[in-house]
Order: C-alpha cells, then sequence, then structure tokens
C-alpha cells in the first residue's frame, strides 16, 4: 500500500504542474526544450484534468482486476515561449515508465487530447483493460522535432501530465470533527466542510482555532484517498500564519460503513511537532 500512498501523492500534491515528472524515463539522451537552445517553453494548460477511478475485484491490488467507474481525460499543450525553430509537437504516452507511443502531432501549439474510454488510455500500449491495477500510472509528455531533424523534449515540470489508477472517490461533505492533539489542545467543531480538489484528493477547510493553540487559525489541510487509506502529504505549509510544517505519522482510513474519516497527522509549532488525531464523523 506505501508503494501505492507514493505514486499516488506524486500525482495529487499539486495536480496541474507538481504531477509533472520525467524522473520515469531515461534522460541522459534528452534535451531540454528550452527556447534559449532553440527549442520551445511549453506548459499543460491550467484547465487540464483527468480521471482513471473503479472499483477493484479484490483487496489484493497486485491482481485485483478494475471495473472503472470514471475514465476521463481532457488534456492541453500550451507554447509559451520560443518555437520559431520547431518543426512539429507530439504527445507521447506510456505506462509505468515503458515504451513510449506517440498519441497526437501537430506543426505547431496549442495541442489537445481527449479521452472519454478506457480503451483510449490503453491503445498502443500493448495491455488490456483487465491488465490495469491499482497505482498504475499512465503518463503523457511533449516531444519536439526541430526543423534540423533533431530532437528534444519538454521540460520536467512544464509539458508532462500524469494519471494514476486509482479506487473511486467521494468523501467531499460536511462532518462533525473531533480532534485530540498531544498537546492537549483538543477541537470539537461541527459542520466541518471537505471539498474535493482533484480525484482522490481532498481539503478541509474549518476556520475553528486548531490544536496547537488559540492564537492561530487552522487554514485547513490536504490529504489523499487511495482505495479507503487516507494520506496528509508532507511539508504542506498549509496551518495558517505561525505553524510551517504539516505530515503524516502512520495511514488513515475510511470506515466503509459509515462514511466516517479517521486521519493521523502532524503539525508543527515553533519548531514543536505536535500529533494530531482527527475523526470526521459524516453528516451529509
Amino acid at each position: 500500500m506505501k508503494k501505492i500512498f507514493n505514486l499516488f501523492v506524486a500525482v495529487s500534491l499539486l495536480f496541474i504542474y507538481s504531477c509533472n515528472d520525467n524522473a520515469d524515463f531515461p534522460t541522459d539522451d534528452y534535451l531540454t526544450g528550452t527556447a534559449v537552445e532553440g527549442g520551445a517553453i511549453v506548459a499543460i494548460n491550467s484547465n487540464s484534468s483527468g480521471k482513471l477511478l473503479g472499483v477493484p475485484s479484490s483487496q489484493n491490488f497486485e491482481t485485483a482486476t478494475i471495473a472503472f467507474a470514471a475514465t476521463e481525460l481532457d488534456l492541453g499543450v500550451l507554447l509559451m515561449s520560443g518555437g520559431s525553430e520547431i518543426a512539429s509537437y507530439e504527445i507521447l504516452k506510456s505506462i509505468n515508465g515503458g515504451a513510449e507511443v506517440s498519441v497526437a502531432s501537430t506543426p505547431t501549439l496549442p495541442i489537445s487530447l481527449v479521452y472519454t474510454t478506457i480503451d483510449q488510455f490503453i491503445n498502443g500500449l500493448g495491455i488490456g483493460a483487465n491488465d490495469l491495477r491499482i497505482g498504475d500510472v499512465i503518463k503523457f509528455r511533449t516531444k519536439m522535432t526541430k526543423t534540423d531533424g533533431s530532437i528534444i523534449y519538454a521540460g520536467p515540470t512544464d509539458g508532462t501530465y500524469s494519471l494514476t489508477v486509482s479506487c473511486s472517490s467521494d468523501l467531499a461533505g460536511t462532518y462533525n470533527l473531533t480532534m485530540v492533539s498531544s498537546n492537549g489542545w483538543n477541537v470539537n467543531f461541527p459542520n466541518e466542510v471537505i471539498t474535493e480538489v482533484s480525484p482522490g484528493y481532498y481539503k478541509t477547510t474549518s476556520i475553528y482555532r486548531w490544536a496547537v493553540g488559540s492564537i492561530a487559525p487552522d487554514q485547513g489541510f490536504n490529504f489523499t484517498d487511495v482505495c479507503g487509506e487516507l494520506t496528509v502529504p508532507d511539508q504542506q505549509l498549509a496551518q495558517g500564519y505561525y505553524s510551517n510544517a504539516v505530515a503524516n505519522t502512520e495511514p488513515g482510513f475510511v470506515d466503509g460503513v459509515t462514511g466516517d474519516l479517521k486521519i493521523f497527522y502532524s503539525v508543527e509549532f515553533s519548531g514543536v511537532p505536535t500529533t494530531c488525531v482527527a475523526t470526521f464523523t459524516k453528516i451529509n
């Protein structure tokens, strides 16, 4: 499960840009597609979005097949600068860092890619829908062919977009919150609202005075849901003016019967970490 979380968090933390990671591909022979090199600087359209969500046939995610409930992609690549020496642009697709296939090409940007079925996601990758597993990552990145025939690729933070296969998640709603902290600043807060930032990635939006004292208003924190296991991404810097680090302490969970949530995390306040156990009781 830890491996699945690592994959999912890499996608969820900054859904449009932070997931743009080329680390799964060899880069020794690739140039960065900068305008200085006669290339182009490109970016993923901030309106891009995608989902690969479903219900696994069992909790053994290494072998479980998936009944997909949401399969969507609306991906756009924009030209930010340069491009005078670029003859063509392509979007390449791969799964789990494997061989890439070209799925769209154009002599000029912008370029867009829209998928609505699982077959469109896996076409050309040499696999069937039943081969997909929770935690698989399908990655799209931008290739540029220059007028002299040389090949360059967009940098790791500007022309790459990834989607992780995960369980369907529907945790947005209103909850009653009870939080117990290691320093004794405990909280009972009604009508805590949780919003969905992106598929499986959520944010609490409370305005109560949080667990480390009454002087710092809580600005909420982000957490991810992967098949009912909840994790708080580290170092969010999201807890108001006085705290400077949020971290996961152990996996939380969703009660499959009641829909209640239990989340374990810590908050650093003036250099001193405070551990918190938050219980969200579902209202609607």
